[in-house]
């Protein structure tokens, strides 16, 4: 009996895995369309998978967001998720690298550095940018404009930050004394970003859920193959759980 049980054990076992892996791939299949068809709607937002670590990285092109004769204000994100390393209570959070590139002529007052906006209404301070070291790409952005001086700064957008983007129909923002209104354009490219942000979220960490479950299976698998004393190929060998089998197997001891 202990054979039959631990044999049909694996069955249903391996029956389940194979369900909930093709579920899990239709369900990729879906967001992948979804996210394929919004990159074409937009292609101002980069999604990138590494297939060897499984990272994924969602950027948002530098956007305009201040654009002056003597100073020029851009505004790019970079998020990656589904990085390894993480405790438990950070899995579900979500880290954006929020960076802001300004180029200007003459002098420009930063006053405090600290980032404010207001969503709908809504006020989201981020506090203190420090200053980064600016990319290539801004140097040569420097030069074509003729601007003079070049300053980079980043923040951080964590999950709730992302959400309330998510939902933007009106985006007001202060960085030190400056202040401006983004855009309708920028707000709808802002929103979408914030949108595939949560999205390929969700995905890496359905796909982390399942990858854990697998193990944890085949972790259980192998404990049971020890105690049964058998092998996948035998439960798998057409007529192993035939009672004749089991009488060979426990001696001439007969059957219940």
């Amino acid at each position: 009996m202990k054979e039959i049980l631990m044999c049909g054990l694996l069955f249903f076992t391996t029956g389940s895995i194979f369900f909930i892996s093709g579920h899990d791939r239709q369900r990729e299949e879906k967001s992948g369309a979804q996210a394929a068809a919004s990159k074409q709607a937009n292609d101002q937002i980069e999604i990138k998978e590494d297939r060897f670590s499984g990272v994924t990285t969602v950027v948002l092109k530098p956007q305009v967001i201040l654009d002056k004769p003597d100073h020029q204000l851009t505004i790019e994100i970079k998020t990656k998720l589904g990085e390894k390393g993480q405790l438990d209570f950070e899995k579900d959070d979500v880290k954006a690298e929020v960076w802001f590139r300004s180029l200007y002529k003459g002098s420009v007052n930063f006053g405090d550095q600290e980032l404010h906006f207001m969503i709908d209404g809504k006020p989201l301070n981020l506090g203190e940018m420090p200053e980064g070291t600016a990319e290539a790409t801004d140097e040569n952005m420097r030069r074509q404009r003729g601007f003079t001086i070049k300053k980079s700064f980043v923040s951080i957008f964590d999950r709730r930050a992302v959400e309330q983007f998510s939902k933007a129909t009106r985006v007001e923002m202060r960085f030190g004394p400056i202040e401006l209104a983004l855009n309708q354009s920028t707000v709808s490219v802002l929103r979408d970003y914030a949108n595939q942000v949560l999205a390929q979220h969700k995905i890496s960490r359905e796909k982390k859920i399942f990858a854990s479950s697998i193990r944890a299976w085949a972790a259980h698998r192998h404990f049971a193959y020890a105690i049964a004393g058998t092998s996948t190929v035998d439960c798998l060998r057409p007529g192993a759980i035939h009672p004749s089998n089991l009488e060979k197997n426990r001696g001439s001891e007969p059957l219940d």
